[in-house]
């Protein structure tokens, strides 16, 4: 009971920011071929980020992302045409390629419906409230540039872009449909892949979750372990948690493994109880270098 206590506080934390390796496949890749110089398209869904824009100034970009998002943009914007496609990636994936060569700082809050952190506020540049404060002359760089990014705001992005960004989201969302349906196929082949194709969040994190508990493929429950890794939130690091406990001993060792970015202080006391209990050597290494991290 007092495990299941500690387990249930994690969730009233703010969750341990995750690295980025790399962005999703399919989410980062070279400007599109197809978009005319200083066309733009930028949307913001369910916390994913989609920009589509070449030879775009870049403060341009970030306006408007900043707009669809509603988190407030800080510091002085520059308009280095920039030309990039991203395609529904989370924020924090997002911000990197967007700032390529920028300082920039940014501050999270933490949503509990959905249960997610979104980007509060993005302060541009080393030591913007300085900048501002004791050097009129790029501040008023700064006006002039905002002065050029407002009146290339009303320009309509290309249709086709549009139409085009369009059509990929809709393609992503029948296939992650299509991947949910194949997790309950009775060829625990197809639901292995199924799982290695569905991204671990919205609708399609409850049923990962239940096949994580049940499913009677040691196989599948460990390639969706693996795939939690990926995945935020505290509802996600208590069924990791949960599955520490799995009888394969290649499910617990890709568990421990998921469990390195999504644990924190407040989990320490039940994550040691478990694995000063293991068994298993391999296992048993995977848990103390979780246990290192989380402390």
């Amino acid at each position: 009971m007092a495990a299941a206590l500690l387990a249930l506080a994690a969730c009233d934390r703010s969750e341990k920011p995750k690295a980025v390796n790399a962005p999703p496949a399919g989410g980062l890749s070279a400007p599109a071929a197809t978009a005319p110089a200083g066309d733009l398209v930028v949307e913001v869904r369910d916390g994913r980020v989609t920009i589509v824009c070449r030879e775009s100034p870049r403060g341009l970009v970030l306006e408007r992302l900043a707009r669809e998002a509603g988190f407030e943009l800080v510091g002085d914007l520059d308009s280095s045409p920039l030309s990039l496609e991203l395609e529904g990636v989370p924020m924090e994936q997002a911000l990197p390629p967007l700032l390529a060569g920028s300082g920039y700082r940014a501050q999270w809050r933490w949503e509990a419906e959905p249960q997610r952190s979104v980007l509060a506020k993005l302060e541009i540049g080393e030591l913007a409230a300085t900048v501002v404060a004791n050097t009129p002359p790029k501040n008023r760089l700064g006006e002039a540039l905002r002065e050029r990014i407002r009146a290339l705001r009303d320009k309509k992005p290309d249709e086709k872009a549009k139409a085009d960004a369009a059509h990929r989201r809709e393609e992503h969302a029948r296939s992650q449909a299509d991947a949910l349906e194949e997790l309950r196929s009775s060829n625990p082949e197809m639901r292995m892949e199924a799982a290695a194709d569905i991204e671990p969040e919205g609708p399609a994190l409850p049923p990962l979750l239940d096949a994580l508990a049940n499913d009677p493929d040691p196989r599948v429950r460990a390639k969706i372990a693996e795939q939690l890794g990926d995945a935020e939130g505290c509802t996600t690091a208590l069924a990791l948690a949960k599955a520490t406990e799995d009888p394969d001993a290649n499910v617990r060792r890709t568990t421990w493994a998921g469990l390195e970015m999504l644990c924190d202080e407040s989990m320490l006391t039940q994550l040691q109880a478990r694995c000063a209990h293991e068994t298993d050597p391999s296992v048993q290494e995977a848990c103390r270098s979780t246990l290192e991290i989380c402390e």
